[in-house]
């Protein structure tokens, strides 16, 4: 098949960025294997797709991969005549892969080629750390390199995901299995994937007892085909005492030959190149349409916790609301107070008079007011801070709740979950300064509303304290006085503040400051809430959303048509 390679590249590229800027949420079932999906085709663009779309003739890399114990570094040593990978009883054996190269293709594997992310090692005693160990050898042709790579199964986890970047970044594979582990599962993980990315393979397996051949190679075959891995070559090495170390020549000839053949000559290496290419190719979309799965199923999760947010905190806000509603608000002694001051004397009394009366009324108390209103406006205060913050508490713990029944939610709290069950210690002092700063601004709708009347603003000011609390007691006391916006003026149910705000304003008047000093304060109630309300919601912001996820499967497409 053709292709056009820098569209490839320019493709390739793209996914490769979009996947590393990919966010994750919390481990969720199934979040290990989306990030192990992820990782594996970041690795593979990098490490093995772009490397080689930029050089189809450098030498065919083979891999020998395979499970503990398999004998992979011993088939190394044996394949080169020489001990280039250290092997023994010890495991892991191979704690840096080992990279065997002819002399000629040496530059083209220590200054990048594939694998360009790991460092390369010189050296025949380096025997940890990270990176690839270069070794060259007239034994292979310039055509080929053998990498001998660490166990698929080992028991340090750096080792076996070392392992699958390694055999994601080569052409071919040589799988190293035994007679008695052929049929364990993490092998058979690793062929599928060898079949999904139809990557050229052949399987040896190690250790077989004497005479046997036949028969464990017969039952693997059968093995193969059920997996749809038919045709793949198996070669059998028989159990038998190893020469210096290494299997005698006659029991790994053939594979030898196997791999030189793939390499023989730049038709042989650019057909497999392509057809491995073309496999991986083949492969991305459905690989990128598992990941946005995963990623879709961490989206859903990461949503019902911000749904259980909003639940918990709408019910805080609703509380606070009925509680201004219902005027509960208001200790009664401070009610019946206020009522005193304003109903019990001059004021009151010359609201028959008119709007003179009133003025002269506001001259002889204006010692008295500012003491009350000033007592009513604590009161106010400190009764909203007090319903916010056991708001805010309740809808907290609620939320902390919530999140603990679910994997993703435990893990986002953390160790904070008793920190997180209570409202922010800065809440307080914001929600005193947003109540202080809500009654200046009723003040301020006073202010406004007396200018124009005949009322003058100069005279009007001497007791605007005292019209300005009566509107906010006209709010908080009148028990169904505020009803959609809107305050009752009734009559023989308006309270004394009310009857004082209509004598100078007139009813509608009333009726439209209540309103907005009533949207005003809950406006600043629900901005409270919200703060606190970010502080879980932080916590999810790092997350991926459901667009991510259709960003993620939408990239597969390209490469759908382009191996088709």
């Amino acid at each position: 098949m053709a292709w056009d390679t820098n569209t490839l590249i320019e493709r390739l590229s793209h996914v490769h960025d979009e996947l590393t800027t990919l966010p994750h949420g919390p481990t969720i079932e199934g979040s290990a294997q989306t990030r192990r999906l992820t990782k594996q085709l970041i690795e593979q663009v990098d490490d093995y797709l772009l490397p080689r779309l930029s050089n189809l003739d450098a030498p065919l890399l083979a891999a020998i991969g395979g499970s503990t114990g398999a004998g992979k570094s011993t088939i190394t040593n044996s394949l080169i005549g020489d001990a280039v990978s250290p092997s023994g009883l010890l495991r892991p054996t191979t704690r840096i892969p080992v990279l065997v190269c002819h002399p000629a293709a040496e530059q083209w594997f220590r200054e990048g080629g594939v694998l360009p992310d790991l460092p390369r090692i010189s050296g025949s005693s380096a025997a940890t750390g990270n990176g690839i160990r270069i070794v060259t050898s007239t034994a292979l042709t310039e055509g080929l390199a053998v990498l001998d790579t660490p166990d698929i199964d080992s028991v340090e986890v750096v080792n076996h995901e070392l392992a699958s970047q390694l055999l994601g970044a080569a052409d071919l594979w040589l799988f190293v299995t035994t007679a008695a582990r052929y049929a364990d599962a993490v092998p058979w993980d690793y062929l599928a994937m060898a079949r999904e990315r139809a990557i050229a393979m052949a399987v040896a397996i190690n250790r077989i007892p004497q005479g046997g051949e036949t028969t464990i190679t017969g039952h693997f075959a059968e093995m193969l085909d059920e997996h749809g891995l038919a045709g793949v070559t198996i070669f059998p090495i028989a159990e038998t005492a190893l020469e210096n170390d290494r299997i005698p020549e006659s029991n790994v000839a053939e594979i030898r030959d196997w791999l030189l053949g793939r390499a023989a000559g730049n038709a042989e290496r650019r057909s497999l190149v392509q057809a491995t290419i073309e496999g991986a190719l083949a492969s991305i979309p459905d690989r990128l349409a598992k990941i946005a799965t995963g990623i879709e199923r961490e989206a859903a999760a990461l949503s019902d916790l911000n749904s259980d947010v909003d639940h918990t905190y709408a019910a805080a806000k609703t509380a606070v609301a009925e509680r201004v509603q219902t005027g509960a608000l208001l200790r009664n002694e401070v009610l019946a107070g206020w009522q005193e001051y304003v109903g019990g004397g001059q004021i009151m009394r010359s609201l028959q008079g008119g709007i003179s009366w009133i003025r002269d009324a506001f001259r002889s108390v204006i010692k008295g007011g500012p003491t009350a209103a000033a007592e009513v406006q604590g009161e106010l205060t400190s009764s909203m801070v007090a319903a916010i913050l056991e708001s805010a508490d309740s809808a907290a713990d609620a939320t902390v709740e919530r999140w603990e029944k679910t994997p993703a939610g435990r893990q986002l709290l953390s160790d904070d979950a008793r920190t997180l069950a209570r409202p922010a210690e800065s809440l307080r002092e914001s929600a005193e300064s947003e109540i202080d700063a809500w009654q200046d601004h009723v003040l301020g709708l006073v202010r406004q509303q007396a200018e124009g009347k005949r009322l003058a603003a100069r005279t009007l000011s001497l007791g605007i304290n005292t019209i300005g609390v009566s509107l906010m007691v006209v709010m908080f006391a009148h028990t169904g006085g505020i009803t959609g916006g809107e305050v009752a003026v009734a009559g023989g149910t308006a309270t004394v503040s009310q009857a004082l705000l209509t004598a100078l304003f007139g009813e509608n008047a009333v009726r439209d400051l209540a309103r907005q000093a009533h949207a005003d304060l809950m406006a600043r109630v629900e901005r409270l809430l919200d703060e606190d309300a970010a502080r879980f919601r932080a916590r999810l912001d790092d997350g991926p959303t459901a667009d991510d996820a259709a960003g993620i499967a939408a990239l597969g497409t390209p490469f759908g048509e382009v191996v088709r």
